[in-house]
């Protein structure tokens, strides 16, 4: 009789088990979406528009080109999708690592169509089930507007570009965003017709510590709106191409946020006495900082001071004006607003010419007034100041306050 061991038998039963237990090689599941109806973007706009809120629940696809990711920190857990004249905003579940370029088919089920802010958007988007990348690089060329053109109505989320603009004045030195604290910003620009918007860019985008520039050019963004006001996403510095000559609109600006007098190149020159003009935050102008001057200190004091811009060069511009606002108090000397052309920057204005500008002023009470659109087309010069002069007595000597002085080029 043929003996069998037992250990023998225990391989043989477990054999098939551990044949079934075998590590095959890993392959990826193939992603596949089901089929389904296909919808385009403005179809969804339009339910958005008729039904306000909807949950799909059936197979349902929208196709689109993606024309702005999220991998730069500008937007997070969000990407604009374009399919022709139409665009929508696709809020994720989760960070992915889709591209510009990326043309996608996005199933609809479990997504929501919804508006927020004053957006329509598809919510609830899961990238892995519900995204399939078709093709990568396609091309997707922006739809070149001027300012006044963009409409809300049409363009929301679209892919637009706009020519002949330039960050103004008052943004110069400024970064695109508050990289510190990571807080948004709103950089504003204009255009040669001296149309404004502002580009709105994250505190976490890898650009946001970036400068502006501070020529003239094209700007690439995407068009969007936080409850009823128009905003513009930059997608790329790279996409922010102002390198050309400054064209007209604002030349120089002094709105004394930044707490600081001189800021800018301006200078005080004080040719009498020891009151000087400085920076105020009380009173009538909603506790924002204004250039402010008094000769009282428990009495009045002869003086003379003078607050001075920096040379300008308006020799290229085919006009200029000056704005500004004022405010006073008090009895004593009007303040006056002068021009000159030949003043080096530094020394006693009074040793060079000057021309006394009409303004419209203050009628006291620090009640602000602007002084209206002061022109300047006759000194269309390479080297231009403008200079406010104060003056006060022993006996008498009102308080000025300033602020928000632009001048246009």
């Amino acid at each position: 009789m043929k003996i069998i061991n037992k250990y023998a038998l225990l391989f043989l039963a477990l054999l098939p088990l551990l044949e079934s237990c075998k590590k095959e090689p890993d392959t990826p599941p193939v992603k596949k979406l089901s089929d389904g109806d296909i919808v385009t973007i403005d179809t969804l706009r339009a339910w958005q528009a008729q039904y306000g809120s909807l949950v799909f629940e059936d197979s349902i696809s929208v196709f689109g080109i993606v024309s702005m990711d999220e991998n730069n920190g500008n937007i997070y857990k969000n990407i604009y999708l374009q399919d022709g004249d139409a665009a929508i905003n696709v809020r994720l579940t989760r960070s992915s690592n889709l591209q510009q370029g990326d043309s996608v088919r996005i199933a609809l089920n479990g997504a929501i169509l919804s508006e927020f802010s004053g957006v329509v958007q598809l919510d609830n988007v899961d990238t892995d089930k519900n995204i399939i990348v078709q093709k990568s690089d396609v091309a997707l060329a922006p739809l070149v507007l001027t300012i006044p053109e963009i409409d809300l109505s049409i363009h929301e989320s679209r892919l637009i570009q706009l020519n002949d603009v330039q960050f103004k004045a008052s943004e110069f030195n400024k970064t695109f965003a508050d990289v510190v604290n990571q807080y948004a910003q709103n950089r504003y620009f204009e255009d040669f017709d001296g149309n404004s918007l502002y580009i709105r860019t994250s505190g976490f985008a890898d650009f946001a510590g970036d400068t502006l520039p501070t020529g003239s050019g094209s700007m690439v963004c995407i068009v969007s709106e936080y409850n009823g006001d128009l905003q513009l996403i930059l997608r790329s510095p790279e996409e922010s191409k102002l390198e050309g000559p400054r064209g007209p609109g604002e030349f120089l600006v002094k709105d004394f946020n930044d707490d600081d007098l001189t800021s800018g190149g301006w200078t005080v020159q004080q040719v009498i006495g020891s009151h000087e003009w400085e920076i105020g935050t009380l009173g009538s102008w909603e506790d924002k900082p204004y250039g402010v001057i008094s000769n009282y200190d428990g009495g009045n004091t002869a003086c003379e001071s003078w607050f001075v811009s920096p040379s300008m060069d308006l020799s290229l511009s085919e006009s200029a004006s000056l704005s500004f606002d004022n405010a006073y108090n008090y009895s004593g000397d009007p303040l006056k607003i002068l021009v000159s052309t030949d003043y080096p920057g530094t020394g006693n204005p009074n040793d060079y010419s000057w021309t006394e500008l009409s303004a419209t002023w203050s009628s006291g009470d620090f009640e602000f007034v602007n002084s209206g659109l002061i022109d300047l087309s006759a000194y269309l010069s390479n080297n231009v100041h403008i200079a406010f002069k104060y003056v006060g007595t022993d006996s008498s000597g009102r308080t000025w306050e300033i602020d928000n002085i632009i001048i246009n080029g």
